[in-house]
């Protein structure tokens, strides 16, 4: 199965508010990406994004948000640079 990824963080906090899992993350740098599980959704999710004709709960966006930010933050060294849902469960 493709995978996703983006570096456009409002629309990953928009994709988990949609109710995607975040399969993983990585940092170099100061970038950070997202990286979904593509599906058809994803797909239609990421259209309606970009055509300003998607819709969330403005609250569970900002926890998605928050949530997000914590992920990014929480790496901080180069040898540990990625988040990874695997690893986040166990």
């Amino acid at each position: 199965m493709k995978t996703y990824d983006t570096k456009d963080f409002p629309l990953a906090a928009f994709l988990v508010t949609s109710g995607l899992p975040l399969q993983a993350h990585t940092r170099a740098g100061n970038v950070s990406t997202f990286i979904f599980t593509g599906t058809y959704q994803l797909i239609d999710l990421v259209t309606r994004y970009y055509n300003f004709q998607a819709t969330v709960n403005p609250m569970a966006y900002a926890s998605a948000f928050r949530n997000l930010k914590s992920i990014m933050y929480s790496t901080t060294t180069d040898n540990d640079n990625m988040y990874n849902s695997a690893r986040a469960t166990r």
